[in-house]
């Protein structure tokens, strides 16, 4: 089951408890869902608690190697601050008319692909598309070739379906050649990926995008922070890890929409009246209160990162369970977004959680949708804005109506099984 679907492997009681254990094999998982808890380990205890789980680490290992994602220690405590600056908040909003311009050329694929009266739509393939145009512009500037995005989100989703969700031959203490393996197919589609973002990198100049600020990085030598091969992972890893949780985010959230017409007439109503045809400029995106709302909702309910892990650098003990190197802790958002002590009808979608007026009644530590403590997403800002900008710019074109029922698969995100069919139907301009 675990192997298959993680997420319907966990027992009803898991969205009560505060901390689960279980053993497999010759090593220990434990759960951490209670705020207080997860504020505990994660934030108080975060010097022990730096590194990935071994898992994670080999999972991505081909496609990012030793980025920061996947990465402790001295090299991450280097890379990290300045790598961190280069996405602070302050910088998003000179991308905005990235956003705009994406998000247009999406919404007139799907007026074309639905048709005037409308039709069934997988949306899916197009926003990991769309959000990985926008990361490919944002590091590398104009002149990606075209196709480029479409080509490595296929080669990602080509990846990520074959990745074991659980290295059982860990668990099971088995040596290290026989842990972490992947099939030939998921290591043709991690070297596809590196090799097109290798080529881009050698091709494109870079000045004026991220790739240009990670190429100027100095260490304290005064020598490039980053090699070639540095450089290539941290973009990799910029590129998969800014489009993927956006994208299935999005996915998610237009689902969501189309099944709760009130809230997309709701969001509606609040982009139209502020913007009217025009898209959000980066002024806008605070007033959008409703649409980001929806936005957050959706990521309670689907969270795109649904299970954070690490693994504790000594010994550590969690309320009763001690938990030791090659241990694995487990933060779930799944569990901890839905948790019936927590959240009051936790299976159900209401963005008036997050409504100004309410949000401050969340608990911290609650909602994690970016993660939490020292590696928490340093593109947070960057995701909302882009978020935000997408959906008005599709509430504005199309009204969503539901289509088949999709089924969560957790593998390294969350994604819809077999993709997010969505009835759209244009919208006439005023």
């Amino acid at each position: 089951m675990l192997r298959g679907d993680v997420l319907a492997a966990l027992p009803r009681v898991a969205y009560r408890r505060q901390v689960m254990a279980v053993r497999m094999g010759r090593r220990q998982i434990i759960a951490v869902n209670d705020p207080e808890v997860v504020r505990e380990v994660f934030i108080a205890r975060a010097a022990n608690y730096g590194r990935k789980s071994h898992f994670k680490e080999q999972a991505l290992r081909p496609v990012i190697g030793e980025s920061l994602f996947a990465n402790h220690g001295e090299i991450w405590s280097s890379r990290r601050p300045p790598i961190g600056r280069l996405l602070h908040p302050s910088g998003i909003g000179k991308l905005q008319p990235l956003f705009q311009s994406v998000g247009g050329q999406l919404a007139t694929r799907w007026a074309r692909l639905a048709g005037p009266a409308g039709g069934l739509v997988d949306v899916a393939p197009d926003l990991a598309t769309a959000t990985l145009d926008v990361m490919l512009l944002a590091i590398f500037g104009p002149g990606v070739p075209e196709g480029e995005a479409r080509a490595i989100a296929e080669a990602f989703t080509r990846f990520q379906s074959g990745v074991q969700v659980i290295d059982l031959p860990y668990l099971l203490g088995l040596p290290n050649w026989l842990a972490g393996r992947h099939r030939r197919a998921t290591l043709r589609a991690a070297t596809d990926i590196r090799h097109r973002v290798a080529g881009l990198i050698a091709s494109m100049p870079g000045e004026e995008g991220y790739l240009g600020g990670m190429r100027a990085l100095r260490g304290e030598d005064g020598k490039p922070l980053l090699d070639e091969i540095g450089l290539l992972e941290e973009v990799a890893m910029l590129l998969l890890a800014g489009s993927e949780t956006a994208a299935n985010a999005l996915a998610w959230t237009l689902y969501l929409l189309a099944t709760h017409p009130e809230w997309q007439d709701r969001a509606r109503e609040e982009t139209t009246t502020l913007l009217g045809d025009r898209p959000p400029e980066a002024a806008d995106l605070n007033a959008l209160v409703v649409a980001k709302a929806v936005i957050q909702e959706a990521m309670r309910l689907y969270p795109p990162v649904a299970v954070l892990a690490r693994q504790p650098a000594a010994t550590d003990r969690i309320r009763r369970w001690t938990i030791q190197p090659g241990d694995t802790l487990l933060c779930i958002p799944w569990l901890l977004h839905r948790h019936e002590s927590i959240w009051e009808h936790p299976h159900s979608f209401r963005p008036e959680r997050f409504l100004p007026e309410n949000a401050k009644a969340i608990p911290r530590f609650a909602y994690l949708p970016f993660g939490l403590g020292p590696r928490v997403c340093a593109g947070a800002a960057f995701g909302m804005a882009e978020m935000t900008t997408f959906l008005a710019i599709l509430l504005q074109r199309f009204e969503f109506a539901a289509g088949p029922v999709p089924v969560p698969r957790f593998r390294l995100t969350l994604r819809p099984e077999g993709g997010m069919r969505i009835m759209l139907r244009p919208r006439a301009s005023r």
